[in-house]
């Protein structure tokens, strides 16, 4: 079942109550909530009223204010911590691009009925704070397990 629209004098109303209430508060005027109507609905029956009584009226958005001190300060602490944040997003990354580069080696060389090494466990730190050149001291230390075109092991003499 449909609504009734509201007359044209009842928007005209509508919309000078939302003007005034939108200048008395300093927010942007919207006469369709108001009136509980959708927008498109709203443009589509009352295009003229929007063009002749409701844009002319609106007041134009006030410049915004310069930044002061405590809100450039905040905000170059967000960027350090984002910064900052995408750093360690960029480790962990490293690090899980690497382990995953290593398990997929292992299971090619089980796969292909090979014998693979296991590498000397070691203690390791939490992976945000790991840096990036132990990653990449790993990787080099790991791709001297592997020969030629062959993919075969060989054996590891320490």
């Amino acid at each position: 079942m449909k609504r009734a629209l509201p007359d044209t004098d009842a928007v005209k109303a509508a919309i000078d109550h939302i003007l005034d209430q939108a200048a008395a508060t300093g927010r942007r005027p919207t006469v369709e909530r108001h009136l509980g109507i959708p927008h498109a609905t709203f443009h589509r029956h009352y295009n003229d009223l929007i063009d002749t009584h409701f844009r002319p009226r609106v007041p134009t958005p006030a410049p915004p204010a310069a930044p002061n001190e405590k809100t450039s300060e905040r905000r170059e602490a967000n960027l350090h911590r984002l910064r900052q944040e995408n750093t360690d997003l960029r480790r962990t990354l490293a690090l899980y691009e690497e382990a995953i580069r290593q398990f997929t080696l292992e299971s090619t060389a089980l796969r292909q009925g090979a014998t693979v090494l296991a590498l000397p466990a070691r203690a390791r730190p939490d992976p945000a704070i790991q840096s990036q050149e132990a990653a990449a001291t790993r990787a080099e230390a790991f791709a001297g397990c592997w020969e030629g075109p062959g993919r075969s092991l060989r054996s590891r003499r320490r």
